[in-house]
């Protein structure tokens, strides 16, 4: 299930009809939803409430040393449908409807005037902002803020900051990242202060077929290098929710010597399936990782398990009762002094 901050952040591209599929950072997805699934550690409570259409918070406490509070703002108002397990399904379903995204040429109107449909767009489409900001209890901050430029164009500008100096665990950053998007390609341009990186990249959508494949340039000013990155992906997902989908992704790095496959299938009705191979063509390290997401059908539970060489096995089990959903996470690794851990999450919204 999603946290509800992200559940928020999720609504309002919706509202803000952005589609966050398109972008390169996006390429795998897919494959990380099965295979990156996080494990909950310890035994957290995480509470929240919708104070107003604009207005969300979010309280956490938890053992040991989880205890923040935060509080996300939109000028858009957001009427939230009650969040629940399946809502991340749901909403990329919704963002599937909008096959023309980015429309751009002309319609004629019954008055012979022609109206641009890109302006057309511009005048349904809310031009918003997002603030969203979390405490934790060692006063660790992190903040983010997305202004909607214009239907096309977003800005997002992501910071972490611990008060505490002298700690060894002090850290602090700036992620800046501006968004173009348009009906067959989309750009970004960023910058993270942490190592001065600067960033270009791009997904194109070839028309009239499922591929789309980009790639990424940057530039690492503290250490004066830089790198590129390929990728490419076969997506075929039908518009109706529990049609069968099949995703291919490829993701190479030469300067780094980092190759990446994936591919993410749909076995049966709630059934889907992930496997990822990753190899390293300078020190031959490689990892071989198989996921299964299984979601009963009629039954607001899903399970979720990865099987990986470098990293182990890991099963996480949701389920919810009303507002309730409570996750239960155990994760373990194939060494000889495995690191084991189990932990309970429990989410109110």
């Amino acid at each position: 299930m999603l946290d509800f901050m992200d559940y928020c952040l999720r609504r309002y591209y919706l509202a803000t009809r952005w589609r966050e599929d398109t972008q390169y950072s996006s390429l795998l997805v897919d494959s990380r939803r099965i295979l990156d699934f996080s494990v909950p550690t310890g035994f957290s409570v995480t509470l929240g409430k919708s104070v107003s259409p604009e207005l969300k918070s979010s309280y956490t406490l938890g053992i040991p040393n989880i205890r923040a509070a935060g509080f996300l703002f939109t000028s858009v108002p957001l009427v939230l449908p009650p969040n629940h397990i399946k809502a991340e399904d749901e909403m990329a379903a919704e963002q599937l409807k909008n096959v023309d995204i980015y429309p751009t040429g002309s319609t004629l109107k019954t008055n012979g005037d022609v109206e641009s449909q890109g302006e057309k767009d511009q005048k349904q489409t809310p031009r918003g902002y997002l603030l969203y900001g979390r405490l934790y209890e060692d006063l660790h901050l992190e903040a983010m803020y997305i202004k909607s430029l214009t239907r096309n164009m977003h800005f997002l500008a992501y910071g972490v900051n611990s008060w505490e100096r002298r700690s060894l665990t002090a850290f602090s950053s700036v992620s800046t990242r501006l968004l173009h998007a348009s009906r067959s390609c989309t750009t970004e341009v960023s910058y993270t202060s942490e190592a001065q990186v600067f960033g270009l990249s791009s997904l194109y959508r070839f028309s009239g077929t499922n591929w789309a494949a980009g790639s990424e340039l940057y530039y690492t000013a503290k250490e004066r290098s830089g790198g590129l990155s390929i990728g490419a992906r076969y997506k075929r997902e039908g518009e109706v929710p529990g049609t069968p989908k099949t995703v291919l992704s490829f993701l190479a790095n030469p300067m780094m010597g980092h190759v990446s496959a994936s591919y993410t299938t749909t076995l049966r009705n709630n059934l889907n399936m992930s496997t990822r191979y990753r190899f390293n063509v300078y020190s031959y390290e490689a990892d071989l990782a198989v996921g299964l997401e299984y979601s009963p059908k009629g039954k607001e539970q899903i399970v979720k398990t990865r099987l990986s060489l470098a990293e182990g096995l890991a099963l996480k089990l949701e389920g919810q009762y009303r507002r309730a959903v409570i996750s239960i996470g155990l994760m373990t690794h194939f060494t000889h002094n495995p690191r084991r851990s189990i932990g309970i999450e429990l989410q109110i919204a």
